[in-house]
């Protein structure tokens, strides 16, 4: 089985909300659609941050000075171009304030397939749970806790 390392951001703004985009992943027989973090697969030669400062300006346009700890990590067994992967995803918390996203540098595919961006609070998680395809479960717990300071020391794993 192929490995695809990921790194993705937990982006969270100045009103302790996250920044989610909604995409339609086409897979064979149909798509499946997830809000997912901003981040994706490390390039060859890439560390973790280098990918995530990388994906993270393509998908917003934000250019990240500093990252903040690796807070959660996820193992999950994908369908990526007609072919089962394994993808080793970790999560970096990323603080940002009145930043302006802009699109402009994501990839075609990603435009392609981008439905929805939104910055969700904990109760708004909450509110759509089980209505809306979150790609990560306890999402508004998650984030709860990080917006009350409670930080992991090591990455906690997630689903």
């Amino acid at each position: 089985m192929h490995i695809r390392n990921s790194a993705r951001a937990v982006m969270i703004n100045e009103r302790g909300e996250m920044l989610l985009y909604k995409f339609a992943f086409h897979r064979r027989g149909g798509s499946k659609t997830l809000w997912v973090t901003p981040g994706g697969g490390l390039e060859e030669g890439e560390s973790f941050e280098e990918a995530l400062k990388r994906e993270v300006f393509e998908e917003t346009g934000v250019k990240l000075d500093q990252i903040g700890p690796w807070v959660w990590t996820k193992e999950i067994v994908l369908e990526i171009e007609g072919r089962t992967v394994l993808s080793h995803e970790r999560y970096y918390l990323v603080r940002v304030a009145g930043q302006e996203l802009e699109l402009g540098n994501m990839t075609e595919l990603e435009k392609d397939t981008l439905l929805d961006i939104k910055w969700w609070s904990a109760a708004e998680i909450r509110q759509v749970a089980g209505r809306e395809p979150f790609s990560i479960s306890r999402l508004d717990e998650l984030l709860t806790a990080i917006n009350e300071g409670k930080i992991p020391e090591r990455p906690v794993k997630i689903e």
